[in-house]
């Protein structure tokens, strides 16, 4: 067994505070970096050592484990390639068996420690323990399809060795943050209704930077710059500051605001650079992106490509005893004192169903789409009026939505018969739901709001699985979850329309046709055939309560009439 050896002396102190837990490609140099991954950890009923202690870190070859089944990498029974697998660290697929099984065989078989692949598109997801995972006592960690796929590649014709741990003490020159410990935008995607200038929408820039190694760093400095279509629009750079070794300091710059605001995808990246050359670079460079929307609220990152949601895996709760609660609302919170500019049509999520799902298909599976009026009264999360559970839930918008086809982990857009109207200052979720234990609703891994939340101090992802609670799964579970919406002012347009009654008589008409104003104060009455032509035309007197048109000679059909108010309508 090779553990790392770890320089890191008198940062003990600081390693359970400012740990970044790793995956990082070490050798060759095509797959340096770091990859996203998740990790298990005692606290979720695992016997793997605690990551976040740099003694438990593991740096070693990857080697693909065997077990001779039609699956074959899956792990699900004892490895036929133990000698190769002992001493190093076993690459598994998911599928067919628990996380736990897999993770034991290769421990079985003599491996330090395990990576598992996801085996459909997405990136990793959290891990349960399972029947096997308390005997698992080797750390054990999940990538997604894509990263699993370049490590396979470069295992067929070079060993590849990576680092698993907390990275704290392991470089001289590490300086970095981590995913979570920067600011970005209030929400991902904020429609430019309620982002017309400076006054209403701008973004507080910011970020924790920190030392992981052992030496100390001095001039350290932070920058962000923002582009949008390729043009740099905001260039900020923090003064210089030095950090000691094992230390971290929070670093803020000007805030991002416009004069106005064109619709588009605003590239925000964070820089941390120093007088010295770093040996992790990986995580001193961060992207964090949001966009200025024709329709959208959301919290989840947007493909920049599609423009929609990034969603993978998925998420359900469970009771005490871990046993799935079927309903469950996966909610978006939201208020803005510009609210009522819009009105809500329809709501984007994404769902997959459980590896041994009874029916694993999706479709025709229902789902229902909500507006609730969140009532309680809080400024934010430190007012006395903020509770968990929730106090005062009002549905105001409801639709039932059934899947059209099997598209797990597909973005999908349910609507709305009618679009609802919103109100100023008015706290709102915008939710999805299941009464199905087997389905989970798809979340976003890309985006962390840990500090956003202890910024903006408002909540974020409230759920509904046998009560309301507002802190849902935490900041780091973000919902793929979107609400669409639309001017206000055309909504109140189209009812005000609606309502508009008006009489035409006789129908049929064979030689005058009368139109009753019923009160509203008309311009002019055309008479239009179905092909879209005006075949009759007559211009109204003001005062006028009524008018007639003479249809003889009309060839017999259907026509429309068409009456102009003096207001334009």
């Amino acid at each position: 067994m090779k553990n790392s050896l770890l320089l890191f002396l008198s940062l003990t102190f600081t390693w359970a505070l400012n740990a970044q837990v790793i995956f990082s490609g070490e050798s060759p140099v095509s797959i340096q970096g770091s990859y996203d991954m998740t990790y298990t950890d005692p606290g979720g009923g695992w016997g793997s050592p605690d990551l976040i202690d740099p003694t438990n870190s593991v740096l070693d070859t990857l080697v693909q484990f065997y077990d001779n089944t039609a699956g074959d990498s899956l792990g699900c029974f004892a490895a036929v390639n133990g000698n190769d697998v002992d001493g190093h660290i076993a690459v598994i697929y998911r599928g067919e068996c628990e996380f736990g099984t897999k993770a034991l065989n290769a421990q079985d078989a003599g491996a330090i420690a395990c990576v598992i692949i996801n085996n459909v598109p997405g990136g990793p997801v959290a891990m349960g323990a399972g029947a096997d995972g308390a005997n698992v006592t080797i750390p054990v960690v999940m990538i997604g399809d894509a990263d699993g796929a370049i490590l396979i590649n470069e295992m067929q014709s070079n060993p590849v060795e990576v680092f698993i741990g907390n990275k704290t003490g392991y470089y001289a020159n590490d300086l970095g943050t981590l995913k979570g410990r920067y600011l970005t935008a209030e929400y991902s995607s904020t429609p430019s209704l309620l982002a017309q200038d400076d006054t209403e929408f701008e973004v507080e820039l910011g970020a924790w930077v920190y030392n992981y190694g052992f030496q100390n760093q001095t001039e350290v400095v932070l920058g962000a710059t923002v582009e949008l279509a390729s043009n740099e629009i905001y260039t900020g750079v923090a003064a210089p500051v030095d950090i000691p070794a094992g230390d971290s300091v929070f670093l803020t710059l000007p805030n991002f605001s416009q004069t106005t605001y064109a619709e588009g995808y605003y590239e925000l990246q964070y820089t941390i650079t120093s007088d010295s050359i770093d040996d992790y670079e990986f995580d001193n460079t961060i992207n964090s992106s949001f966009l200025i929307s024709e329709d959208k609220i959301s919290y989840a990152s947007f493909d920049e490509a599609t423009m929609l949601p990034n969603s993978s895996g998925g998420t359900r709760p469970v009771d005490g005893g871990g046993n799935p609660i079927p309903t469950y609302y996966s909610c978006i919170n939201f208020m803005n004192a510009n609210a009522s500019r819009v009105a809500v049509n329809g709501i984007t999520f994404a769902a997959v169903k459980a590896n041994d799902a009874a029916e694993p298909s999706l479709e025709g599976e229902p789902f229902n789409i909500s507006i609730q009026e969140y009532n309680d009264q809080f400024t934010d999360i430190n007012d006395p009026g903020f509770t968990n559970p929730i106090g005062s839930i009002s549905e105001i918008a409801f639709e039932e939505y059934a899947m059209p086809t099997d598209s797990p982990g597909e973005a999908m857009t349910a609507m709305f018969d009618e679009p609802i109207l919103l109100e100023d200052n008015q706290r709102y979720l915008f939710c999805v739901t299941t009464f199905n234990e087997e389905v989970f609703f798809g979340h976003d891994p890309n985006m962390d709001y840990t500090l956003n939340r202890s910024n903006y101090l408002q909540p974020l992802f409230p759920i509904e699985a046998g009560g309301w609670n507002p802190n849902g799964f935490g900041p780091t579970t973000v919902p793929a979850v979107t609400a669409h919406v639309i001017d206000a002012a055309d909504v109140s347009l189209q009812k005000e329309k609606l309502a508009i009654e008006m009489n035409a008589y006789p129908s049929p008409a064979s030689s005058i046709l009368n139109i009753d104003f019923n009160g509203y104060d008309v311009d002019n009455v055309q008479l239009v055939n179905l092909t879209g032509q005006t075949v009759a035309s007559q211009r109204v007197s003001k005062g006028d309560v009524n008018s007639s048109i003479d249809v003889n000679g009309l060839e017999n059909g259907v026509y429309i009439v068409k009456v102009n108010l003096t207001n334009g309508m």
